[in-house]
This record gives C-alpha cells, structure tokens and sequence, in this order.
C-alpha cells in the first residue's frame, strides 16, 4: 500500500478523493489504443449485449461524459470509464473525449471500487469482493463504506457476507444463476455441503427466493417440527376427504404423499355414477 493509502486508514475516502477534483485538465480527445484498462479493476466480466447497446447510443450521439484518466509513462490508464472505452471501440472511434487526473495507485483503486459498487448492473458477489477489498485497503468500517457508496450499513453487512458461501455457490451468483437474496437464504444452513446442495437444487428448479427461504426453513426445523407438520397435512387431507363425501354423498378415499395423490370415488351402480358425474360437471 502507498503511504497515502496508510494516511487514509480508518478516515474515510474523503480523505483522498477530493484531490482528483483539483487537478484535472481541459477535456481533450485521446486515442483510444493510447487507453490502457484500470489494473485495480474489480470488474470481472462485461455483458455484451449491454455494450453493444451503448456503442449503438455512441455511433448516434457520442461519447456523452468523458473519461477519466491518469499519465502512466507515454500512455494513459483509465480512472473511470472502462465501461464507454469498450463500447466506443466496438463503435468504431479511433478517439475519444477525455480528461486526466493526477492520480496514485491508492486513488485508483478507491475510484473504481467505488464507481463499481455504485452500479447497479454489478453482480452481487463482485461487489461483495469490491466492498471487502475497500475495508481491508482503506480499514473503512461497513457504515463509512455505505455512507461512500449510498448504502446502509445493512446493505454492505450483506454483501460482504456472501463471502462466507461456498466457492461452487459464489460461482452460480456470478453466472446469474442464482441471486443476492438466494445467497443470502443458503447462508441460513449449516455447513458448506448442505449449502451447496441447496444451491444446486435452487438453480435447476429455477426457485424463487421466497421458495429458497421455505426451503432452508424445512432443513434447519427441528424434527419434532417436522413430525407437526406431517400430522397437519394428514388432518387436512382428512379434511378434505370428508368435504368431498358430504358433497357427492358418496364413500371417497385419498391418497397423498409427497404433494401428489390420488381420488377414489365408490359407486353401486350406474345410476348413482351418472349422479355423480352430474355433479363434478357442476349439475345439481
């Protein structure tokens, strides 16, 4: 870490972003194989179609806001903007507007973790790494993170616990085929396999989070819990069974296991079974 990065320590990023907004130069325009990538990048993977929606915008309007960027040796590191340098390449710019900054290695990393967290098109746990990177660089408590990036304390606290997952449930919230909230619901069972298991069964049945959480719910009941919950489905299946013979006058049976059964209607003969069909077709 810089010595400035030491300076900041448990002070706040205000402490060294200011400093960006004091020297930066008239906008100008840069060629953009004069660009290079912000090495404290905590992005780790670009939507296509998102770019190519932007870079489709840059070929009719522009490039609307200019980047940011710092003087390493002959060429250029980007501060913020990575996002509208790839697009405007995919567009086909040879340049593009821009301003620079004087800027060490410890700022840079401030700005793109905190342009990063602030996007909302970031996946969960690349923010939960980016948040988790800006506490253990900048010694910032999870309040002073959301205070910089517009969160509650809450909100980072639950980010950051995302951590905790198994790394094959870290890889399903990466590839969008699970969300924050089910991470947050695997969080809620004992022990990684357990976690993992539940993970996998969440993403091939595409569960919803509220499903996720009844599931989890289920896992972690005590078993006398689990007994109850038989007993009061076997009552309402009674129930039910019951219903049913006061309604067509008739002897019925059910069957259920697992969310699934079956219905046994009894009848004496054929008179009674067309009086019954009068009334499942909703005849008097």
């Amino acid at each position: 870490m810089t010595s400035t990065g030491r300076r900041v320590l448990g002070r706040g990023l205000d402490a060294l972003l200011p400093k960006l907004e004091q020297d930066g130069d008239a906008v100008g325009s840069i060629p953009v194989d004069n660009i290079d990538p912000n090495p404290f990048q905590p992005r780790r993977s670009w939507e296509p179609a998102e770019l190519e929606s932007l870079a489709e915008s840059i070929r009719a309007h522009g490039v609307l806001q200019p980047l940011i960027l710092r003087k390493a040796g002959g060429r250029h590191q980007i501060i913020a903007g990575e996002r509208r340098l790839r697009a405007s390449k995919i567009a086909g710019l040879t340049e593009v507007p821009a301003v620079t900054r004087t800027a060490d290695d410890t700022q840079m990393l401030a700005l793109a973790l905190v342009e990063n967290i602030q996007r909302k098109d970031l996946g969960p746990m690349e923010k939960a790494e980016a948040f988790n990177r800006l506490g253990s660089v900048f010694g910032l408590t999870q309040e002073e993170m959301g205070r910089q990036t517009g969160l509650s304390r809450s909100a980072v606290a639950n980010f950051v616990r995302l951590l905790d997952l198994p790394e094959a449930v870290k890889s399903l919230l990466r590839d969008g085929s699970l969300t924050m909230g089910h991470g947050r619901a695997l969080l809620g069972l004992p022990g990684k396999l357990a976690m993992e298991k539940a993970a996998r069964l969440a993403a091939s049945r595409e569960m919803s989070v509220r499903q996720l959480e009844d599931h989890v719910r289920r896992l972690v009941a005590p078993p006398a819990a689990r007994r109850k919950r038989r007993q009061a489905s076997s009552s309402d299946v009674r129930n039910l069974q019951e219903r049913l013979q006061r309604r067509l006058g008739a002897r019925v049976r059910i069957t259920a296991r697992g969310g699934r059964g079956r219905i046994e209607i009894e009848y004496s003969s054929l008179d009674e079974l067309d009086r019954l069909l009068e009334i499942l077709e909703g005849g008097s």
